[in-house]
């Protein structure tokens, strides 16, 4: 009677036992799971924070205007220049005035799906690409853009270290476009590792093809870190290059009809 006691223990027992390990061995996926997906939350977390901050020294404030002067250099000589007076919101939608004589009241509408260029003699907005050109180097967006963050999404990609020549040390991020009105396909952004202040960036096409690269220079502007002038330089144009100079940052409150066709051609 007893081996036939055991034999049905057995029958019972294992089965019991082996329902008890798949169950630990669910809980442990789920928990690794879990684990997993809050490590990537945080470093997703982490880069976003970084990018707001490299935003901050870019435009000062989430919501206001600036004065932005481009100007083309050709062996280091300057031969054109026009100013633009630059208002943004804190959705990330900016508009531009044109403030030169030859230009003078053409406006540019920078929306979350599309850009809109509006010319008084035609009394209407022609819709336009954010990378369309501007002036040299300078495209519609690279003036009217102020937020990667509103625009773009980490690639997912790991965040590289690095070191320049002067010993800095630097963090290599990679964005791609999170909306439709996005000026450039991906962007390589290179950060100061230690505060976040942007110090260069490439820019790609949806080919995959580096279109140019700009270089930020950082400046004092009432005692915070402010990004006076972005270089931007293209591929097998050595004498050639375009500064993007900003100035008198505000902060400022607008009407949300201000950032509407509607509103904008008025």
């Amino acid at each position: 009677m007893i081996p036939v006691l055991s034999a049905i223990v057995r029958k019972t027992i294992q089965p019991l036992m082996a329902s008890l390990l798949l169950f630990i061995s669910s809980c442990i996926s789920i928990s690794t799971l879990a684990d997993t997906t809050d490590d990537t939350a945080a470093t997703a977390a982490e880069v976003r924070q970084r990018i707001q901050q490299a935003d901050t020294v870019r435009s000062r404030f989430d919501s206001g205007e600036l004065l932005s002067e481009i100007t083309l250099y050709r062996n280091d000589k300057a031969v054109e220049s026009n100013r633009y007076q630059v208002q943004f919101n804190d959705n990330g939608d900016s508009r531009v005035s044109m403030l030169d004589t030859r230009s003078k009241g053409q406006k540019v509408l920078l929306l979350k799906n599309a850009m809109w260029l509006f010319v008084p003699r035609t009394r209407k907005a022609i819709r336009i690409t954010p990378m369309q050109r501007l002036m040299g180097q300078a495209s519609y967006g690279d003036v009217a853009s102020l937020s990667w963050a509103k625009e773009y999404r980490w690639d997912g990609q790991p965040l590289l270290a690095e070191t320049d020549d002067n010993g800095s040390d630097r963090v290599r991020i990679g964005l791609i476009a999170d909306r439709q009105s996005a000026t450039y396909r991906r962007i390589q952004l290179w950060l100061d590792a230690d505060n976040n202040h942007p110090i260069k960036a490439d820019f790609f096409l949806a080919s995959g093809k580096r279109m140019k690269s700009a270089h930020y220079q950082i400046e004092q502007l009432d005692g915070l870190p402010f990004v006076r002038t972005t270089r931007f330089l293209t591929p097998g144009k050595d004498k050639e290059y375009t500064l993007m100079t900003a100035n008198d940052p505000v902060e400022a409150q607008f009407p949300a009809s201000l950032f509407t066709r509607q509103g904008f051609i008025r």
